[in-house]
């Protein structure tokens, strides 16, 4: 019976392997999160370099997964230590600038890696090292799925364990990131394997209790300690592991009676746990004054301007609950919408689900036994996991589903439940109470052919080189110009010569290599106006990213088309030409131009080629530059004016901001205009009291609120922003955006461009 039972996890479990080996491979190097810098840890320490000592603003490769718990990269790196791992700095310096990381409506720069021929089978020296690190993980994935099916046996028998197996082994999210060089998949493994035991200690019978005293009890305490000291030595957030360990003795002991099974039982556990795992919090003691290390970590990663309210968290839980589906690259590879309103469905259903089962529960048996505490443990273990996401969300951008996959069984331990209980009749009637619902199966279903489809559906095609756009060549206006000898500039064209702040405008641009190119550069088209200023632009690497100049060949000709958005803070009315170039992103060098011939109406400078005519249309209405920008406490920047676009140091400008209150405004705070350098230094500015006082605004009142200032003298010339906002005296606590898309927790608004002319 057992052979039987265990035969359709064995090709659940071969199916996930096979699947997970195929994502290994569509996915290019790197394009998983964070990934390159858990690998520039895995090779720091197979070059023999040693743990790495990180500290605030590290400029190091690993970034912030220096302070990461070791365990996954030791491992990595002792399968990894025979391969000449010398290369990595090279490919690491290949990061795309342009990458549009955690964008999933950006069409281009969805590659973080700018990818090179070197890449490609048969695999050699580092990108070897990070398959050989991702066929790691996929066995880590492995450990994990059987420990589900090990952790919800003693809860719902082996045909629900085994559904709740299945509905993980083919979720695409936890596919994708089982096939990615992470510690995740450590915590994953390690977490859920120490559930196991956990739950087994609670919930084992009265006849099964005796395996656990005397010495044989003792190696499975030992046991614990173990893989509690191992989830330790994985990832940060396994620490919560250590009070579910001390509360499943707790309850082992008062279920035996016995002080005996409490301390021995406890030595047993937490000994081996604090001699695996203890050294390295010692060391983060020593080494930063932290035995967490958080205090490194947080200087190294990108943190909200001010904390994260309430409401901006549940404006993010969109992007948490497609990440944990299915989000891919660098959480910017997405599904159709179509797909995610399928998984919203299978989520409406586990919730009704569950519902229906406490109902039932209610009206049938209200019975508890210990399957209620193993079950409360691993709830127990989801809640710390959200208490511990809250916490991070509330200081930094963390809305992604892979930080719940340690809690993988207690997920699928509510999706079995749930399926189950949609048609209870059905189960009952077979005469199999751990028989798992034909729902939950068709749900597993689902979820595999979507796995299936994904790699040559969605992930290949994100960074599939695309075609040069051959139908647009005959709309171009024919121009003759080389840069840096390497290329040459064959034809541009723009589209509409009246636009609107907000709007997207398309330009344009066919290319031809000369000779080859050693650097891959980037191309920028800017809208520039009549003073200089960039009023809009876009940079980019050729072909979306996947076109790196380095790989073509000379006598190649590529047409492309760039779309770019006019920021809805332009300044209107306005007049601008397109720029267009080459430049090395590295040094920000543009290659020199030289303009052999061309149609009426192009030009060029020592850098850039320059055609279209633009006109940047106001917007109808009372209000300049209107903008509709919400603040908290019911505050809109409803637009702005400049007095002045070009102005010289010791120059006054004024900067008018239209407000507006949407409802009662509590606060009592002082506006602000700055004008601030290309290094974000204030070169002058003015602060003060709107009048009326904020907390006197009517709702739909526009209150006009002028700012004069001097430009500081020592100002350098170069183009200039404007920063607004708004905050309270004494404490100087800038009002937060309501909705801040683009710019985490942001507190100001940077409106048009001032250029600052020489004295």
């Amino acid at each position: 019976m057992q052979t039987i039972v265990r035969r359709p996890l064995a090709w659940i479990i071969g199916a996930f392997v096979l699947l997970a080996a195929i994502y290994s491979v569509v996915i290019p190097p790197f394009e998983t999160p964070d990934e390159i810098w858990h690998f520039a840890f895995v090779q720091h320490l197979a070059s023999g370099q040693g743990l790495p000592v990180s500290e605030a603003n590290t400029q190091a490769l690993w970034r912030q997964q220096g302070v990461q718990s070791p365990g996954y990269y030791l491992a990595a790196a002792a399968l990894t230590s025979w391969i000449d791992q010398s290369d990595f700095p090279a490919i690491y310096a290949r990061a795309n600038p342009h990458a549009a990381i955690g964008r999933p409506d950006s069409p281009d720069n969805t590659n973080y890696l700018v990818h090179h021929a070197d890449e490609a089978w048969p695999w050699r020296k580092s990108i070897l090292a990070l398959h050989i690190a991702r066929f790691f993980s996929i066995f880590l994935g492995a450990v994990t799925l059987w420990a589900i099916y090990r952790a919800l046996r003693p809860l719902l028998g082996d045909g629900r364990a085994t559904l709740g197996a299945a509905l993980f082994a083919f979720l695409p999210q936890f596919i994708f990131i089982s096939a990615a060089a992470s510690n995740d998949n450590a915590i994953n493994a390690t977490a859920t394997l120490t559930l196991w035991l956990l739950v087994t200690l609670v919930t084992d019978s009265d006849e099964q209790r005796p395996r656990w005293t005397g010495g044989r009890g003792l190696l499975r305490f030992a046991a614990i300690g173990v893989l509690l000291g191992l989830a330790l030595l994985s990832k940060l957030s396994g620490l919560a592991l250590a009070g579910l360990a001390g509360l499943a003795l707790l309850a082992a002991a008062w279920r035996a009676h016995s002080w005996r099974t409490l301390l021995l039982g406890g030595l047993a556990i937490f000994l081996p746990a604090l001699l695996i795992a203890g050294w390295w919090f010692v060391r983060n003691q020593m080494l930063y004054g932290d035995p967490l290390a958080w205090n490194v970590w947080q200087a190294n990663i990108l943190l909200r301007v001010v904390p994260a309210t309430w409401q901006t968290i549940v404006a993010e839980l969109v992007s948490l609950e497609r990440s944990f589906w299915g989000l891919f690259g660098w959480l910017n590879v997405p599904y159709p919408d179509w797909v995610y309103l399928l998984f919203r469905a299978i989520e409406v259903i586990i919730a009704a689900g569950l519902v229906l089962a406490g109902g039932q529960w209610l009206v049938r048996s209200r019975r508890v036994d210990w399957r209620w505490a193993g079950g409360g443990l691993l709830m127990l273990w989801l809640a710390a996991l959200l208490v511990s996401w809250l916490r991070f969300m509330r200081i930094a951008p963390a809305a992604q589903g892979r930080y719940f996959f340690p809690a993988a069984p207690a997920l699928a331990l509510l999706a079995v439940i749930a399926f189950g209980a949609w048609i209870p009749g059905l189960i009952k009637r077979a005469g199999r109470h751990d028989r798992a619902s034909p729902l939950g199966w068709a749900m597993a279903g689902l979820l595999a052919l979507i796995s299936i489809a994904t790699p040559a559906w969605i992930i290949a095609p994100a960074y599939r080189p695309p075609a040069s756009a051959a139908e647009l060549v005959s709309g171009l206006v024919p121009v003759r110009a080389t840069l840096g000898g390497q290329f040459a500039l064959l034809g541009v064209s723009d589209e509409a010569a009246v636009a609107a702040p907000g709007q997207p405008l398309t330009v344009t641009v066919s290319w031809q290599s000369l000779s080859p190119a050693a650097s891959d550069y980037s191309v920028f088209v800017h809208l520039v106006n009549d003073d200089g200023l960039t009023v809009a632009q876009e940079d980019t690497m050729p072909g979306g990213g996947l076109r790196p100049t380095s790989q073509w060949l000379p006598g190649d000709t590529r047409t492309e088309q760039y779309r770019v958005d006019i920021p809805p803070t332009a300044y209107a009315p306005d007049h601008g030409r397109w720029a267009v170039g080459l430049y090395d992103h590295r040094t920000g060098q543009r290659l020199p131009l030289t303009l052999a011939s061309a149609a009426s109406g192009i030009d060029a400078t020592a850098d850039q080629l320059l055609f279209g005519n633009v006109m940047l249309e106001a917007a109808p209405g009372d209000v300049p530059n209107p903008l509709g920008i919400e603040f908290l406490d019911n505050v809109t920047l409803l637009g702005y004016s400049l007095s002045d676009r070009s102005v010289r140091p010791g120059d006054p400008l004024t900067v008018t901001l239209y407000w507006q209150a949407r409802g009662p405004v509590s606060g009592d705070y002082t506006t602000f205009a700055h004008l601030l350098d290309a290094t974000g230094q204030t070169r002058g500015g003015h602060d003060g009291a709107p009048q009326p006082a904020t907390r006197d605004w009517q709702p739909g009142e526009v209150v006009s609120d002028a700012h004069t200032f001097t430009v500081a003298e020592d100002a350098p010339p170069g183009a200039y922003q404007v920063e607004a906002s708004l905050y309270t005296w004494p404490d100087l606590d800038r009002l937060s955006l309501a909705r801040s898309e683009g710019a985490e927790g942001a507190d100001r608004v940077l409106l048009g461009q001032v250029r600052v002319e020489e004295r």
